[in-house]
C-alpha cells in the first residue's frame, strides 16, 4: 500500500488480522488502510458497490483453493467493480471469456502492486473491465443458474 495511491478497506476477520493491524501501525498506514471487521451481508454489498477495485487473492494451500471460485469474485462482477484476482484455473477460464479482472500469477507484493496501479492509471482498461462486468452479469446470475439447477433436480427425480 505504500506504493499505491488509493485507500484500502478490509472487511472480515481472519488468522492474520492482528498481525496486519500491527503491520499497518508499524508502517504508519493508518490513514490509508481501514479494518472494517465483520460486516453484515447487506452492508458488505453496499461497501462492494462503492469500491474502485476489488481484490480477490487466495494462496495455493491446496487443490480445493486452487480450483475454487470465491463468492466475492461474483460480488465484484455484479457491482461492476474491476478486480485484481489470482490466476487460478477457474478464474482464468471465466476471465478469458468475460475479461473482468487483471489476473496475477501469485500473491507477491510486486504482482499485486503492478496490477492495482495499472487499474488505477489506465482509465481505458478500467472502463473496459467495468463494461465487461455489466455484460457478464447478464450471463452469470442466479435467475439463469436457477433454471439449470432445477433442470438437474428434475432429471434426478425422474
Amino acid at each position: 500500500m505504500q506504493q499505491i495511491d488509493c485507500p484500502l478497506k478490509l472487511a472480515g476477520e481472519g488468522d492474520l488480522s492482528a498481525q496486519l493491524r500491527r503491520q499497518v501501525k508499524d508502517l504508519q498506514l493508518d490513514n490509508k488502510i481501514t479494518f472494517l471487521g465483520y460486516v453484515p451481508p447487506a452492508q458488505l454489498k453496499k461497501i462492494t458497490a462503492e469500491a474502485t477495485i476489488g481484490i480477490n487473492l487466495v494462496e495455493n494451500t491446496g487443490l480445493s483453493y486452487y480450483y475454487s471460485l470465491s463468492n466475492k469474485f461474483f460480488d465484484y462482477i455484479h457491482a461492476s467493480v474491476p478486480q485484481v484476482c489470482i490466476g487460478f484455473p477457474e478464474y482464468e477460464k471465466l476471465n478469458k471469456r468475460y475479461n473482468v479482472a487483471l489476473l496475477v500469477k501469485d500473491c507477491s507484493t510486486l504482482q499485486i502492486t503492478e496490477a492495482l496501479n495499472r487499474l488505477l492509471k489506465d482509465h481505458n482498461l478500467y472502463r473496459e473491465l467495468q463494461k465487461n462486468c455489466e455484460v457478464c452479469t447478464r450471463d452469470l446470475n442466479w435467475q439463469r443458474e436457477e433454471i439449470k439447477l432445477l433442470a438437474i433436480y428434475d432429471r434426478l427425480l425422474r
